[in-house]
Order: structure tokens, then sequence, then C-alpha cells
């Protein structure tokens, strides 16, 4: 068998939207139309066993965008089920892709990053049969302008491709994209120093009276009972948080509130300009690893010296409570928790898992490893039980098995050899209710000469391609059973330590089954992340309605174009202006939604232009690398946080004006 096999251009068929050119023997390009396109693999042209052959497809690409081209490479089965790899290339850089075949099992949604590549997720079902790969092909997603890419060396390979990159710096030495200019972009280091020395001096100067807000940033124009920590309360027409002293709350709040969101260095090496050494001075804008490094913290290191950390905390209070947001959201620096006077949310770490798992992250549930691993990790609140100003605790966030939308938890079990502690669970309940082996076999039309065949992967799977009624009903009912243990089992023990905090849930990605829900009447309040333009008014309903509980969102943001970044985010628009009347009229809308309790912005900073740990780089934050803040997101985000309980108790109309959204760039 030969090291590779090549994909030559003629074996491809691209769409209308496509136009596909050789440019040489090994290499062509496409362009597609700004609705985005892409070219599909012939059939006949490669044996279907070479999938499995080999373990890699490698390609080199490049293309001179205005921003991230984000390349989706897709399998498809005789199933008709498909995996999607999404991809990240820089414009401009010459870059290596390598897809791991392995990934096909559908085990992993984000991908370890290779050089030069930034994010890498897979999309689509719980996995395919590589034996059985009908369709490949690469396309690309809509985007504002029409793009050309050149593809070469496209091959299936049994190695990784070698990473050979040359030095070309890509940042400055502020960590601002270089060879664009933009408003707002800071000219070198001594306009640095000035610029944030004459802002923390305003911090200095400010004056935090609270005016109609309590000192937990509740409403003093509405109160209820107060019982010392923060509670909810439905008023016979809203669900409104309500603080320790007894006023009402509706939280705005600001996720990953830290000096940084630090720059991924390794693999991207070639890209970066020369970078102050870890020892000394600029000592702490480097990962403990060497493996990230902070161009925020570098940047407060040059105005402030050795107390930015000083300056930074009480720079961002008096930002925060200026703009009026009311809590610090998910992921924030605990040292500007201990500082601040904001109320915050707490992440619990670590959700218990087992040695073995179902499907991605979801745990053998039934497994005595799992629940005395929710003991341990409900003791994470033991310190903070007194804590006054901990709003609650999300128990964990966006589960992975979650974003695969009607997964199939019993099938994929049953599919595996391993003997799960959930699989005699699975068997112990269909002997209670088929009573007989016989009975069970009509219902499912299989041939089980006892209840344990089940543990037979290959018996399973005989009977398994077509599903009865019965045994899809079984089937999901389990999924169910499975599901509700997931969530019962740690937020019970979390709720006997830890009585006086709300728990805030899972923050789900998205709600993509009713099943999601199993179990989730133990939160007090159910969170999701929900990266719309406005909030789900119709899906909030519904769940608040099934749960008796409030709705938080966890999670959303807003990019735009203008500006020194080249992704923009989930949702995106053209302008910075268009930028915060987006966030406006999600907040607005939100505070008009009876059984919405909140919603927590994503992110405070930018991320870095070459990405984070795994290779996002969305223009989504309030301050630029440089803690710039962008002017007419923050204009906007007071404008909304100064009526929006006006709106919500209904004095006021929430603001109407739809931004106009452009595609987005990211993964």
């Amino acid at each position: 068998m030969s090291l590779s096999v090549s994909f030559p251009m003629e074996w491809f068929k691209s769409d209308p939207h496509t136009q596909l050119t050789a440019t040489s023997s090994e290499a062509f390009q496409f362009i597609t139309t700004p609705e985005g396109g892409g070219f599909e693999l012939q059939p006949g042209q490669l044996e279907s066993a070479a999938w499995c052959d080999y373990g890699f497809v490698n390609a080199k690409v490049y293309h001179e965008s205005h921003d991230v081209l984000v390349l989706l490479f897709s399998f498809y089965d005789r199933d008709h089920r498909v995996i999607t790899y999404h991809v990240g290339i820089l414009p401009g850089v010459r870059t290596e892709i390598c897809l791991p075949l392995i990934h096909l099992n559908g085990e992993k949604l984000f991908l370890p990053r290779y050089p030069g590549v930034m994010q890498t997720v897979l999309r689509g079902d719980a996995g395919i049969d590589r034996k059985h790969i009908t369709r490949f092909s690469i396309a690309t997603l809509p985007s504002t302008t029409s793009r050309a890419v050149q593809i070469s060396d496209l091959a299936l390979s049994l190695t990784e491709p070698v990473f050979e990159y040359e030095q070309q710096p890509y940042i400055d030495d502020l960590g601002q994209l270089k060879g664009r200019d933009w408003p707002g972009k800071t000219v070198d280091a001594e306009a640095l120093t000035d610029w944030l020395r004459t802002e923390r001096q305003l911090a200095a100067q400010a004056d935090h009276n609270g005016g109609d807000l309590s000192r937990y940033g509740g409403w003093k124009a509405l109160r209820f009972a107060a019982t010392g920590y923060f509670r909810t309360e439905f008023d016979g027409s809203r669900w409104w948080f309500v603080d320790p002293e007894g006023y009402a709350l509706f939280s705005t709040g600001m996720d990953c509130v830290g000096p940084a969101c630090s720059m991924h260095v390794t693999g991207m090496e070639h890209l970066i300009p020369s970078l102050p050494e870890r020892e000394g001075l600029y000592q702490e804008a480097w990962s403990q690893d060497g493996e990230e490094f902070s161009f925020e913290i570098a940047n407060l290191i040059t105005a402030f010296g050795a107390e930015w950390r000083s300056n930074w905390v009480a720079m961002t209070d008096f930002r925060l409570q200026q703009w009026g947001f009311n809590t610090i959201g998910n992921w924030s620096n605990d040292r500007f928790i201990n500082e601040s006077q904001l109320p915050y949310v707490y992440p619990l770490v670590d959700f218990p898992m087992t040695e073995q798992t179902i499907f991605r992250d979801f745990p053998d549930v039934f497994s005595p490893e799992y629940e005395r691993n929710a003991g341990s990790f409900a003791e994470q609140l033991l310190p903070l039980r007194e804590e006054q100003r901990m709003v609650g605790y999300f128990m964990r966030n966006e589960p992975h098995w979650a974003f695969v939308d009607g997964l199939n938890l019993t099938g994929q079990m049953l599919k595996s050899p391993v003997r799960y502690a959930s699989k005699k669970e699975f068997i112990r309940w269909l002997a209670e209710k088929y009573k007989t082996v016989e009975r069970l076999n009509m219902a499912w039309d299989s041939v089980f000469e006892e209840f344990e065949d089940l543990y037979d992967v290959l018996n399973v799977n005989v009977t398994g391609d077509n599903l009865t009624s019965a045994r899809e009903v079984d089937y999901n009912q389990f999924n169910r059973i499975m599901i509700r243990r997931y969530v019962e089992v740690p937020a019970r023990l979390c709720k006997q330590t830890d009585p006086n905090h709300l728990n805030l849930g899972m923050r789900y990605a998205w709600v993509g089954s009713d099943e999601v829900l199993e179990g989730c009447e133990w939160f007090d309040v159910f969170s999701m992340n929900c990266y719309q333009f406005s909030p789900d008014k119709e899906q909030i309903a519904q769940i608040s309605g099934r749960l008796n509980k409030p709705v938080m969102i966890g999670e959303y943001h807003f990019g735009a174009a203008e500006g020194g970044m080249l992704a923009y985010g989930i949702r995106a628009v053209a302008t910075q202006k268009e930028r915060g009347e987006a966030y406006r009229y999600y907040v607005e809308q939100g505070a008009a939604i009876p059984q919405l309790i909140g919603v927590h912005y994503f992110q405070w900073n930018d991320q870095p232009v070459l990405g984070r740990y795994d290779g996002e780089n969305y223009q989504i934050g309030v301050v630029d690398v440089c803690n710039r803040p962008y002017e007419p997101f923050v204009q906007a985000a007071r404008k909304a946080h100064d009526q929006m309980y006006q709106v919500r108790t209904g004095m006021t109309a929430p603001y109407n004006i739809v931004p106009m959204e452009i595609p987005k760039t990211g993964f």
C-alpha cells in the first residue's frame, strides 16, 4: 500500500456556486459566491476501503480573503449519516490541513490544534461507518464576499503532514493585527500607556453611589421577602431573581471578566513577533507551561508596571458599574470577584465522570463511580455556603453529548462491547417490563435466547438496523431515565451540601429535544446559551412552563466586521455601532420575557487574533487587546441597562430595531 492517495481535481464535481480550475498537476483553485459553495468527490473515484486503510486527509490551503476562512470537509456513509470537520484558516498564510479520520466515530466535538490551524470542530451525527463512506465534499460557509481558495496536495495519507512554515509575523508588539488600520487602533506603547493611565484616573475619581440600586445590584423599586441569600420569586406575572435584601434583580452579567484571553503560542510561533522573556517583568503574561501568552497582561504591565493587577481591577470594576452590568458572569477572575462588590455566579469544575463513557462526555450514570464522584464534586460548595454575594452556581457548561440532536444514548451504549453499569440496568429494566425474553422478542422482532444476549454487540446490532416501534419506545424511555439520573444525582448532592445558593443548571448549548429537560426540575434556574439576535421567547416559555422554573441565558454575543479582527463570532453585524444596537435589542427583548431572569454576555475581552487555546479568535469583546472599550457598544449597553426595569414591568416598550445580520466567520 502506498503512503498516500492523491485526489486530482478531475475526481471532483463543483456545485452551481463554485468555479473549479486547475493551477498545476497537484493543485487547483475554487471560487465561490458569497452564498458559499464547494465541490464533491464523484462516485467511483475511490474504493470505499481506502477510508479505513488510511488515517488522515491532508492538504495545503491558501486564501487571501478579508477574514478567517472556514472550510467544511464532510463525510457521508450509506445510512446518510454525516460528520463535518469545520476548519479555520487564516488569510494570507499557507496552511497545512490534517483531518484524523479516527474522529469520524463522532466521539470528539473540538479537536486538538495543528500548527498554523485555527479551531477545528466536528458537527453532525454520532459517528459514521468508515467502511461505507459514499460521499466526500469540501465547501465554504457563506461570507460577505466571494472566496478564492487554493488547495494543493490533497490526499489520503498514512501519516500526518510535516508542518514546515516560514517566519511571518502576523501581529504587532501589542497583539494587534498587522497590515490593517481601523478606528480605535492603538498606535504604539506610548499611546497605550497614556490612554490606560488616564482611564485609571477616571476610575479613582468615580462616585459609586448606587442610586436606585441596592448594594447587591437589586432594583429598589420592587421588594420581596429577604432571606440573606439570592433566590427566585414569581410575582404572579413574571419571574425574578431576589437579592439578599429582598430587591428584585434582572441579571445582566458579563462572562470571563479577567485581565486576559490568552493567545495559544505552541504551533503559531511562525506568526508571532519576538515575545518578552518568561522570567522578569513580563513573567505574569506567560502561562506556567509556556504554551500561552497574554498580550492584554503584557500591555497592562507596560502601562502600570508591577502594580498592573490592582490597577486593572479598579478600572474594570469602575467600568462595569458605570456601564450598568450588575453581575460578574461565569469564568471570571477570582481576585476581581473578591475585590468587587458586584454579585457573581460560580462555575463548578470537574463534573462527575466515569472511567468508561457512553458517548463523548456522557458518563456511565448507573455506576457507583458516578455517585461517588458526584459527592466529591458537590464538596466544592462547602467553603461558599455562607457567601451572600454569590447568586448561585452552574454545574457545568455545554455538555458535548447534547450537541447531537436526537442522540440515542441507549443505542450508542448497546453498540459498545463495554459492560456498563447502565447497560446492566437497561437489561434489568427490560426484564422487569417484559417478564420473559419471548415477549421481548415479539415486541422487538428479535431472536434473543435470554436477556443477557443484549450484552453481545453482534446480537444487538444484527436486529438493530431497523428499530421496531416498541424497541424505539424502549430506547427513548431509557434515554430519559439515563438523562434524569445524569442530572439528578449531582444536583441532589449539591443541594444537600449547599442549601443556601441557587443551582443555575448546566448552560446547555441549546435544547435539541425534550429529553434534555429530564431531571431539570432539580435546578432552581434552567440555564442555556442562546446565540440568536434575541432570546427565544416561545422556547423559554415552554421550558419554564414544564419545569415551573425561571430561565436564564448563560451566553450570547455579537461580533462586527469593522475593526482589527478576522473572525466575528457566532452572530455578526457590519459595524461597531450595529453591534451595540444588537446588544441593546437582545437585553431589552429579553427583559420583556416574563420567564427569563437574566442574560449574560460572552465575553469581556476580544479573543486573540491568532486564537485562544482551541483556536477561537472572535471579535466579541467589550474591550480590545489594548484594554480599550468599543465605545458604540458600551453606550448602547448603558441605554439598555438604564431602562430594562421599565421594560420588564411594562412601563416602556423594548427596543425594537433588529440589526442586519451578516454571515458569521465563526467555527
